[in-house]
Formats: structure tokens, sequence, C-alpha cells
């Protein structure tokens, strides 16, 4: 263990180094210092141990973990475009608690199990999967890969994954894409709405897509948004993409987005980068009773990480809640959903199915939700990793390798089933 003098030592050389033009010199801006010195000293360790180490693999073939698809989508994606879908809102404490909060449970390994085959099936909705896992809403996934909705479709065909299609302004706005994504799959997804989105053209729209279940996303709380911090690092002035070069191409065709400011007015809700007036906060109860009412498809909410809002769910007619902070893009609780997962079982009380996503990288992640208690995870990151990296065939093998990663440690703990997996596997780490 490093001694407190040499700790010391270290944030001191970082601060030199964020005021230093080394880092302009090299392509590094003050903040990647900043963002380094916000972590855990555990955290940077392993950060700097994982980028003396990385490999960019040249197939899928390679792959060892969801890890190798992120190192390959950082050298294919634009600067912003990786940004965007890699980092975090406010400070980055939520990204990070997504990730440190499967630290404070442990797994419980027998041995002896005599197991050879793992049963990985689950049951959503009157359908069977083959895994608990399923591929998250993404938005405007063409900045990702070409027709990159439609591929993930394929992929998903391909795997018998559960996919949420996303209804950002991009597909809605071509009903042919929909129908290509709808072919692709084979047959109709889940679709997700964000906010104050779901009114009843748009939802009358899903239904007469033949969709079985509407997503209602609620977790968007007006922070200061990806979006806005992915054209902030790479110093577009203004905010303003419509009018940068490098963004004006694909961005001014779509609707002009204006972003909450500084001198904004306070009765404007929403931290500065967010977008005005697309925030979940202003809608209440009410506003699911009205969409609960609007509709006869399976209604799912998409953000519940308290037991009061699970139990608010259940009285309100909702079908089933997803975990959610939107992968730590939203909010500055610093609270990792895999925390939050055991209140909003115990809200749930059994009478509707629980997901979760936020933060699942491998299939103990995986593990240690269905033991305490998750239907099903999500995984939104690694999935578009692999699209970025290397289309249909990257999606399917991320699937693969996580499908593979839960299978081990289901054999492991003696559970060759979903069923079997027990709350007495795991131990919380003091």
């Amino acid at each position: 263990m490093a001694s407190s003098s040499g700790l010391r030592n270290r944030r001191a050389f970082l601060s030199f180094l964020a005021a230093s033009p080394i880092l302009a010199s090299v392509g590094f801006t003050s903040r990647w210092v900043e963002d380094l010195m916000a972590e855990p000293l555990a955290a940077q360790d392993t950060a700097a141990l994982g980028a003396q180490n990385e490999v960019i693999i040249k197939s899928v073939k390679e792959a060892l973990n969801v890890f190798d698809f992120d190192a390959v989508a950082r050298t294919k994606l634009s600067p912003a475009h990786y940004t965007f879908i890699t980092d975090g809102s406010f400070n980055n404490e939520t990204l990070r608690a997504n990730r440190e909060g499967f630290s404070k449970y442990q797994i419980r390994l027998r041995r002896l199990t005599g197991i050879t085959k793992v049963d990985q099936s689950v049951r959503i909705f009157g359908v069977n999967w083959e895994s608990p896992i399923f591929l998250c809403p993404i938005g405007r996934m063409n900045a990702y890969y070409p027709q990159g909705a439609v591929v993930v479709a394929r992929a998903a065909k391909a795997t018998r994954t559960l996919q949420i299609l996303s209804g950002s302004a991009v597909i809605l706005a071509d009903p042919k894409i929909i129908g290509d994504i709808i072919a692709a799959r084979g047959e109709p997804v889940w679709f997700a709405g964000l906010g104050d989105t779901l009114d009843q053209p748009l939802i009358k729209q899903v239904e007469a897509m033949g969709c079985p279940t509407l997503v209602w996303t609620i977790d968007d709380g007006g922070a200061n948004t990806i979006g806005a911090k992915s054209i902030q690092h790479v110093e577009v002035r203004d905010l303003d993409r419509e009018a940068d070069s490098r963004c004006s191409g694909c961005h001014s065709n779509l609707p002009k987005i204006t972003r909450i400011q500084a001198s904004t007015p306070m009765d404007m809700l929403g931290a500065v980068g967010s977008l005005l007036g697309e925030t979940s906060v202003k809608l209440s109860w009410d506003d699911v009773k009205r969409v609960r009412d609007m509709t006869r498809m399976k209604l799912v909410l998409k953000g519940i990480v308290t037991r009061e809002d699970a139990a608010l769910a259940v009285q309100h007619g909702i079908d089933a809640v997803i975990v959610s902070n939107h992968g730590g893009h939203e909010d500055a609780s610093g609270r990792g959903t895999i925390e939050c997962l055991p209140e909003v079982v115990a809200g749930a009380a059994g009478k509707i199915p629980v997901l979760i996503d936020s933060g699942f990288r491998g299939g103990a992640d995986v593990f240690k939700a269905l033991a305490l208690g998750a239907t099903a995870v999500g995984i939104g990151r690694p999935h578009i990793w692999g699209l970025s990296s290397f289309g249909q065939e990257g999606v399917e093998t991320v699937i693969a390798l996580l499908r593979r990663e839960l299978q081990v440690v289901m054999a492991q703990t003696g559970a060759a089933s979903i069923a079997k997996i027990s709350r007495n596997s795991l131990v919380l780490h003091s």
C-alpha cells in the first residue's frame, strides 16, 4: 500500500499537470486530470493498469469481455459521439456509483456442484426469453453505426434477446425505419418513450406498430446532459452544434435544440446544459394515470429507484418497473441502481416484475441483480460498444460473452436455473 506522503505527492503532481500546457500539447484537457483526481485511488490504479494493458482487438474472436469493445469503439467513433455514450451528468458521481455499487456485494461460491447444464431462460409477460439479459433503449443509434437500430434488431433476433427500442425523434420521423426495425427483429419490439413526449397520437402510433409493451422513461430529470458535455469536450463554441462544421451536416437536419444557460430564468427546471422543457420532473402520478388509461399495452415505468415509487407504480396499474438512473446520465444522487434494487423489490412486493439497468458490465454483475430479486437485466453501453466496433457481430458477441459469464457464476453457486438463484448466494461487503 502506498504511504500517505506518496499519495500526497501523486495528487500534487496531478495538480501540476492540470495547470500545465503539457496536457494540451498531447491532446488532453485539464478536465481529464480533474476527473482522475476525483476517482478513488484504487480506481486510479486500476484505470492506469487497464490503459497499460489495453489491446485493440481486430475481430470479435479476440474479445475476452465487453471492455474490449469499449477500447475499439473509442478508436472508431468521433470524440463527441464517444463522449456522448460514455460520459455521465453532473460530476459523474452517479456514473461511478453504478460501478462501485457492485463491489458492495460478494458472491458465495459452492464447490462440487455437479452442474453440467445451466438454464438461463426467463418468462416476461408470457413470453419466454433465452436469457435475462435485454438490450436497453438507446437514442440516435445511427451516430454509432449505419442503420444502427436495424442492425441491433438483427442481433436481437439472432440471439433471441429482448430489445427495447428508443423512440427518439430520428426514428419516429421516418415510419419506414420503424418498419425496417420490426422486420429485422421478426416481431414487434418493446417501445420506449421519454418524459412528457407520451401523448395520445404517439401512443396510438406505437399501438399501430403492434408493440406489446410501452416503456415510459421517467428519469430524465434535467441534468447538465451528456449531449451538452459531449460537444463541450470537443470545444463546440457556445454549445451550438448546428453552427459547427463538424456537427452541422447531421444535426442541422434535426429539430433546433435550445439549451438552458446560466442566465435562463429559474422558473425553468433543469441544470445548465439541459434541454428547455424536456424533463420528467414536472410530471406527476396523475400523468401516469392519464397514460395508463390511454392504452391496453403493457406499461412499464423506467427510472424507479425507491420503495415508495415502486409501491405507487403498483397502485397505478403499472405492469413492471425498471430500476434505472439512465446509466448515470440524468442525476447526481451518487447512488448505483444495484443499491436501489432491494428497496424497489420490496416496494413491488412480488406483484409486478422488477427489471434493472445502468452500469452492468459482466455476468457477475447480472448474477448479483438476479440474486437481489431482479427479473431481467439491461445493457446499454456494452451493446453500443459492440455495435460501434463490429456491427451486428459485435452486438451478438457482447451478448454471448455476458451469457457465458453468467453461466459460469450460476454453476459456481449451484444454481442450475434462474429460479435457483438465491439471495443467500450474496454477502453484503462491510
